[in-house]
């Protein structure tokens, strides 16, 4: 309708917008055209939604690089908190349409602002990629999601065409398309994907272990020849859930701790260094590793009778360790972890790594046979490498052989905006990927009994820590 106008607006000088993504036919298909050159004025859009936090890349196409990013909270939290809850929320009346909505105006907020704050206008805009779990990518298309938690739990959907953005209701031009990062799985979506794809792994010949830590824990084992992965539900309790006061990594957040080892008197480190409001998942972390390390904790999750501490006392929920008094902190109420936090903690750590040791035995490996680890999202950039390994977060391997890249979904799905290569790999990398479902994995709860210790009731399976801790006694 608008090629005779645009021929002429240049004198048939043109540039052309191709889509190459159309797997069924050879040809590319021509999604836009505008008059004269505006190679020079070509962006893109990286989208990663996650259950929490919803970030967005603004990318330049002709110069290669981030121009700039922004996040906002997923509005779907105010209908559920996990994915399970919000499958749940689905079924009701017109509650797929709301949930697909408030994603959708999540992200166009982002949109919007990004857009403003560099001058762009949003004609500019060429296409979108988007990489996300399973269920967050079947609520964002409005996708039935029931069938991922109902057995044999497997998705409506893996490998979503590409879309109009503005069928979805994005505030974009009509020639944008979304491109879709490709799930496995129920619980091992297009966010860990894309992480795979952005770590390399694929490609590598070193054996690689690639972890995501979060509620659903996703793990992948593998190199350039074959790759294996599961989820290990691990719980929010690392995201601060079932924590009493546990929190997000937001402003207040304790971060860092350490403990005399005489006095068991804490020194803290908050978020914006302001009064302590709560304990987000590396604060946890630590705060665990320091109580191991000072005695005042012992393998079995309990607080030492035999120790008279102030800090120590009988709580509401068993013994706890005050972190802070009620009148250094925000909320003017004692800030403290019982031993029924350290209980959902040791959980969390003991299904990842009961997972790691499952996902390794169903193809034969040990844990001494891996030569790479890759922490990925946006808490793996924050962890004390040498405390997740103390607690039996992380396996005890030799620390050069761990790497942090930070959010690979974020960067897959970056990679996947600026290179038509990658848009075509992806899923092949996606379908080299065998999924494993632990739950009913041989061995797997075994493991997951036999992790719920401090670090773990193998010792040999943590040398390292094991000498910490008899260095620290004496």
């Amino acid at each position: 309708r608008k090629l005779a106008k645009v021929l002429r607006g240049d004198n048939f000088q043109v540039t052309a917008t191709l889509d190459y993504a159309q797997r069924r036919s050879r040809n590319p298909r021509l999604v836009n055209i505008e008059p004269g050159d505006t190679t020079q004025k070509h962006f893109a859009l990286a989208v990663d939604i996650g259950t929490t936090t919803v970030w967005v890349q603004l990318l330049d196409l002709a110069k290669g690089e981030i121009v700039g990013q922004g996040a906002d909270y997923n509005a779907q939290m105010s209908y559920g908190d996990d994915v399970i809850s919000r499958i749940i929320y689905s079924q009701k009346e017109k509650g797929l349409e709301t949930l697909q909505k408030v994603v959708v105006n999540t992200i166009n907020g982002i949109i919007h602002r990004l857009l403003k704050r560099h001058h762009l206008p949003v004609e500019e805009i060429s296409h979108l990629t988007v990489a996300g779990n399973t269920t967050m990518t079947h609520l964002f298309f409005s996708i039935d999601p029931r069938y991922i938690r109902l057995a044999p739990y497997v998705p409506t959907v893996c490998h979503v065409p590409p879309v109009r953005a503005r069928h979805l209701g994005l505030d974009l031009p009509e020639h944008v398309f979304i491109y879709t990062v490709s799930s496995v799985s129920s619980y091992v979506g297009g966010d860990i994907v894309a992480g795979v794809l952005a770590s390399g792994i694929y490609k590598d010949p070193k054996l690689t272990l690639y972890i995501d830590i979060g509620t659903n824990g996703e793990i992948v084992i593998g190199n350039q020849e074959w790759l294996a992965c599961a989820a290990c539900s691990a719980g929010p309790a690392f995201e601060g859930g079932g924590i009493r006061y546990g929190m997000r990594a937001a402003k207040g957040a304790v971060e860092e701790v350490s403990l005399n080892p005489e006095t068991g008197e804490p020194m803290l480190l908050t978020i914006d260094m302001v009064k302590p409001k709560g304990i987000c998942g590396s604060g946890l972390i630590n705060l665990l590793a320091a109580l191991m390390e000072a005695g005042l904790l012992g393998p079995n999750g309990r607080f030492r009778d035999d120790l008279k501490s102030p800090r120590l006392r009988e709580g509401e929920n068993g013994r706890e360790y005050v972190l802070a008094w009620a009148q250094e902190t925000q909320s003017g109420e004692d800030l403290t972890l019982s031993e029924v936090d350290i209980d959902n903690l040791m959980r969390a750590k003991a299904a990842m790594f009961a997972g790691y040791l499952t996902l390794l035995d169903s193809v034969g490996l040990k844990l001494q046979d891996l030569q790479q680890v890759i922490l990925a999202g946006a808490f793996g950039s924050f962890i004390n490498l040498e405390n997740a390994i103390a607690i039996g977060l992380l396996p005890d391997l030799p620390r050069e052989c761990f790497q942090f890249v930070g959010n690979g979904s974020l960067m897959g799905a970056s990679l996947l905006a600026f290179s038509r290569e990658l848009l075509e790999e992806e899923r092949r990398v996606a379908d080299m990927m065998t999924n494993f479902e632990l739950s009913e994995t041989p061995g797997f709860m075994d493991q997951y009994i036999a992790a719920l210790f401090l670090p773990h009731t193998q010792a040999d399976y943590f040398p390292t820590v094991t000498r910490r801790l008899r260095g620290a006694k004496g």
